[in-house]
């Protein structure tokens, strides 16, 4: 296992673990989900509460993250979109630690095609660095499956010097 990379993520509806998985599997590499003490079930109160929370940046209390931090080259960071806005889990923990991120990427998951741009920006407002790569997945290419083929770009983009991290790609998306 690949200790210098960490994928840490955010999942409300289950989409944004499916890619972080996909990832992490990929780059053989260390996954830790951030669990926030508030609950953001799947039902129309938890939709609201994450509608709320995004829309006025609130950050809410979450669980200490198990990962030393510091201990990572890279760290790429996943989250939903809540109405064009950063979930709020993963505003607390670029709150919390973003004084120990030495590199990021980031991910998204997301229903449809807008508010990307805004969430990204804000991510990277958030934790103060500028990410080697980005990707935006929506919900329907997570049904279809079709975030396995951008996972694999999304890799290819961060350019890593790892045999192990790019021995799967294929020929077609090489650089």
């Amino acid at each position: 296992m690949n200790k210098n990379i960490l994928v840490i993520y955010y999942s409300r509806s289950g989409n944004t673990r499916k890619v972080a998985e996909e990832i992490a599997q990929k780059l053989h590499c260390d996954l830790e989900e951030i669990q926030p003490r508030v609950s953001y079930s799947k039902t129309f109160w938890g939709y609201q509460r994450a509608l709320i929370h995004a829309s006025f940046k609130k950050k809410p209390e979450i669980r200490m993250v198990q990962s030393l931090l510091e201990d990572y080259d890279l760290i790429i960071v996943g989250s939903p979109v809540w109405g064009s806005s950063l979930s709020a889990p993963i505003r607390s923990f670029f709150d919390r630690n973003k004084d120990e991120l030495r590199n990021v990427a980031f991910f998204l998951t997301q229903g449809g095609e807008f508010g990307r741009k805004k969430v990204f920006s804000q991510m990277k407002e958030l934790c103060h660095k500028t990410p080697l790569a980005t990707l935006a997945v929506t919900e329907r290419d997570v049904r279809s499956g079709k975030f396995k083929e951008q996972v694999l770009e999304f890799i290819t983009k961060l350019n890593l010097e790892r045999p192990e991290a790019t021995a799967e790609i294929p020929r077609s998306l090489e650089l």
